[in-house]
């Protein structure tokens, strides 16, 4: 079953051909976490109605959680949505870049946990196990996206990371959340200015 929706995802992200991407979904662990209640996490005051703004960040009302998707993956909004994690929700976090490189973190109330691929980028001496947190069960689905001295990957990482966020919120990413109704907020000033600006 995780080799199909592995399958799906790597098919999904060859089709889009994008160059950078985050990804999170964030689900409470009672009740309902609304789009609105989101914005106010992310310290916003209301969300405009701009869902094809370039540099916006959408939101999705997905059940009782809320899925945001970046396109531009820029690393200040990395900070930014992590607003969104906290004590009473599970949240998970993906990314990658033009340059190959992917982000996984994820938050269980205070349990936290990170994988980067091709290596730890904070900690290049740490092997990526020790990072793993909640995501420690799924160590040996996710030792298939990296490099061995034997063997190169046999699986795409970045599908491997989609796939464990939709086994552990139940949340499919595919075309029809992509083109479902949902707002957008405005990139942050200071994340679009050049470094030293």
């Amino acid at each position: 079953m995780f080799d199909d929706i592995v399958a799906r995802y790597h098919n999904m992200l060859d089709y889009l051909g994008l160059d950078t991407f985050a990804y999170t979904v964030t689900v409470p662990d009672a009740g309902v976490l609304s789009v609105e209640d989101a914005v106010r996490r992310l310290h916003f005051d209301q969300p405009p109605n701009e869902p094809h703004r370039r540099g916006a960040l959408h939101l999705y009302q997905v059940g009782s959680g809320v899925v945001t998707l970046d396109w531009v993956n820029l690393g200040d909004r990395e900070q930014m949505i992590q607003r969104l994690a906290g004590d009473g929700f599970r949240h998970w976090y993906v990314s990658f870049d033009i340059n190959g490189s992917t982000s996984m973190y994820v938050r269980y109330g205070i349990a936290e946990g990170y994988l980067d691929h091709p290596e730890p980028a904070s900690l290049p001496s740490t092997p990526w196990t020790d990072l793993l947190g909640p995501l420690i069960p799924f160590t040996k689905i996710l030792a298939g996206g990296y490099d061995s001295e034997g063997a190169e990957a046999s699986v795409d990482i970045t599908a491997a990371c989609l796939a464990v966020v939709e086994l552990e919120s139940g949340v499919r990413l595919d075309e029809d959340l992509m083109h479902s109704a949902h707002s957008a907020l405005p990139i942050p000033i200071q994340a679009m200015a050049p470094a030293g600006t």
